[in-house]
């Protein structure tokens, strides 16, 4: 990439000389890395380097190593882009041109950038790795939809198996990580060293749709206590665990490998039935439950604009507020977890329409 600078001197009678300056640029290589700055997000990134908000997993799976959670970036960070050849060069002046600020007209947001999306082939790095849009952990974390008074023939926690200090009730006190505990087993799971249960609790009763089931950890079995009992190790922590908290056999993700969404046109409306914790403001990494689930066609890694009325009022144009992508989901609903945040103020009832499907 060369950038040439051209002083042009205009001379008149009247005017003193008054030099001009005009840059003219080749086009650009993409850049071998970007450096995270305060208000980007995987989606912006992908939309700048790739062309498309949709090809994210991509600068994700490439950047494994620094980023934990792609919810989750911050400032500071530096990510390997795909497909990087030869970064921006310096000027004649020796100091590196500045990448171009984001503008407001070529945001995600906006249907006619994204009616325009071109879409380029995946890059062979990638290709040759194995990789998936929606994580196992991802997957487990998320809070779902089931049937009033939650999973049927559920175990529970009965309480810490180790010694505890005079005055330390175990009714109150959360387990801890690694911490022995006993099981009551779930109806038909037998006690097998190794297996691993998902410990949860209840959370709110949404009318006409069911109730929300929170996982709170993961617990592997020991050994076989009798009586369907077992001694266990809680051995992953989601939030606090207690004793008289549900368990239930885990189950796995099946998702196809190296495949992402592609984006789609009136794709099918639903609404945000439930939000975790209420906040205030919807922040990326944010958990939600959608009205819609399997029978409606839904799985993971799908993805969904959620909308808000023009003007915060009923009856006008919707505006897309956010974008959040499909986790978990099970004939009551789909978990999904927000992804970018254009307009916080989400709450439940808000509108959502899928813009994003799995093959």
């Amino acid at each position: 990439m060369r950038y040439h600078r051209f002083r042009i001197l205009i001379a008149t009678a009247a005017v003193a000389a008054a030099p001009a300056v005009a840059a003219a640029q080749e086009p650009t290589e993409r850049p071998a890395t970007h450096m995270v700055k305060k208000g980007d997000t995987l989606w912006d990134l992908a939309r700048e380097y790739l062309g498309d908000p949709f090809q994210w997993p991509q600068i994700y799976q490439l950047n494994t190593d620094i980023i934990k959670d792609p919810h989750w970036i911050y400032p500071g960070q530096v990510f390997k882009l795909p497909g990087a050849t030869v970064a921006a060069a310096p000027s004649p002046e020796g100091q590196a041109v500045p990448r171009p600020p984001r503008t407001s007209s070529g945001t995600v947001f906006d249907p006619r950038t994204r009616a325009s999306v071109t879409r380029g082939p995946r890059q062979d790095v990638l290709s040759a790795v194995a990789h998936t849009a929606v994580r196992q952990g991802e997957y487990m974390q998320s809070p779902f939809m089931w049937m009033v008074g939650g999973p049927a023939g559920a175990g529970k926690i009965e309480g810490t198996a180790e010694t505890l200090g005079l005055g330390i009730s175990s009714n109150i006190r959360p387990i801890q990580p690694l911490e022995e505990v006993y099981v009551t087993m779930p109806l038909g799971a037998a006690a097998v060293a190794g297996a691993r249960l998902v410990v949860f609790r209840l959370g709110d009763v949404v009318p006409g749709q069911g109730q929300v089931v929170v996982p709170t950890g993961i617990v592997r079995l020991a050994r076989d206590a009798g009586s369907n009992r077992a001694q266990a190790v809680l051995i992953e922590k989601y939030e606090d665990v207690f004793a008289g908290q549900g368990v239930v056999v885990l189950d796995t993700l099946s998702m196809p490998v190296n495949v992402y969404p592609s984006h789609v046109e009136f794709g099918l409306r639903t609404n945000v039935s439930w939000i975790h914790s209420n906040p205030q403001l919807v922040m990326p990494g944010n958990k939600l439950i959608l009205a819609a689930g399997s029978g409606q066609g839904l799985v993971p890694g799908d993805q969904v604009t959620i909308n808000l009325p023009a003007g915060g009022t009923d009856g006008q144009p919707a505006e897309e507020a956010a974008v959040a992508q499909v986790t978990r989901v099970t004939p009551w609903g789909a978990s999904a977890t927000i992804l970018s945040v254009r307009d916080g103020a989400i709450r439940p009832g808000t509108r959502a329409q899928v813009s994003a499907k799995m093959p």
